[in-house]
């Protein structure tokens, strides 16, 4: 019964009828905005925020993932909330998952959240995202690198998310200016 339905739905509406793949973050950006995005498998989210059970992420599920590495969660209440890899906060962003796109419209906002300057700066250097794969800076900000499209390099995203993590976490009651000399990246 459910394959002639199937097939009657298609018959209507062509074959672009599916089901939606739920075991990848996904969006259906404007082309404007795909390069500032990418798609890993939901298991690869997950697998790299195990560097972040730290900073409370109970409740939330990624919705999308920038293509510096920044998640973006929807939580229970509709809000949404980013995970910012070069900050090391959680925040929220908007209210809604609309409010989150339209600011998306506003340049300098797009910017702030996706980091679409320098996206745009990695690309031009010929950097163009696989898949698997973010942008990171050479030296992470948080220990004292320069956001800067030079110190811009392609990594692997579960690498780089969790790393981030756990530099994080063993920074962050640091008073700001600390000279640091030595962090600790475990594999789990």
């Amino acid at each position: 019964m459910a394959n002639s339905f199937s097939r009657f739905i298609s018959s209507v509406f062509g074959n672009s009828v599916s089901k939606p793949n739920a075991d990848i973050v996904r969006r259906p950006w404007p082309d404007s905005l795909q390069h500032l995005f990418i798609e890993p498998p939901k298991k690869d989210v997950w697998e790299a925020l195990d560097g972040w059970k730290w900073i409370g992420l109970d409740g939330l599920e990624p919705a999308a993932v920038s293509a510096f590495g920044d998640i973006f969660f929807r939580a229970p209440d509709g809000s949404v909330k980013l995970l910012d890899m070069i900050g090391g906060r959680l925040t929220q962003v908007s209210k809604t998952w609309l409010e989150l796109t339209t600011q998306f419209n506003d340049p300098d906002r797009c910017d702030e959240l996706l980091l679409a300057g320098l996206a745009a700066a990695a690309r031009k250097k010929g950097l163009v995202l696989a898949d698997g794969e973010c942008y990171d800076f050479e030296t992470p900000p948080v220990l004292g690198g320069e956001m800067s499209a030079k110190q811009i390099d392609k990594t692997l995203f579960v690498v780089k998310v969790h790393i981030a993590g756990q530099i994080h976490r063993q920074v962050k009651d640091l008073p700001h200016g600390t000279k640091i000399n030595k962090v600790t990246i475990g594999d789990r």
